[in-house]
């Protein structure tokens, strides 16, 4: 009984588990272009912003906002290389244009977002280093989805 109450509580009050972020209205009604490549960004902030119930438009007409992943680019650096020549830090760079604008024409947003990270290799393992390379690309991007949700989410 106690366990009934307690959770009749906590849900009625606003509650959640922590990492769970509820979505504002205002993101109903978006239409992402360019969605269809799930290994793109806009792919990815389609299926997050989905995953978190948002309810988003078909198509342009139907859309009160849309967003389009202009740019996507990485880039990377080699910050330093042992004796043989081989790296031992690398720097990869993620930049991203994206172009927000609302249903009823008015100019709309552009805005440029960048994020960088460091990786550390160690030995001679050629295939861990670019398994490691791609993973930290995919967090990256994963980051860069949950930056862009928030900025849209701060625009309404």
């Amino acid at each position: 009984m106690w366990a009934g109450l307690l959770s009749a509580f906590v849900a009625g009050c606003g509650f959640y588990l922590k990492g769970y972020q509820q979505l504002s209205p205002a993101l109903n009604g978006l239409y992402i272009f360019d969605f269809q490549n799930r290994q793109s960004l806009a792919g990815l902030l389609y299926d997050n912003l989905r995953g978190r119930g948002a309810v988003l438009a078909e198509g342009v007409d139907a859309a009160r906002l849309t967003l389009r992943v202009v740019e996507e680019r990485f880039t990377s650096r080699v910050l330093s290389v042992d004796a043989g020549g081989k790296a031992l830090d690398k720097e990869l760079r993620l930049s991203a244009l994206i172009r927000a604008r609302v249903a009823d024409g008015e100019q709309g947003v552009e805005q440029r977002l960048e994020l960088v990270r460091q990786l550390s290799f160690g030995g001679d393992d050629e295939l861990g280093q670019r398994n490691e390379t791609e993973l930290m690309k995919s967090d990256m991007r994963i980051e860069m989805a949950e930056q862009i949700i928030r900025r849209l989410e701060a625009l309404n």
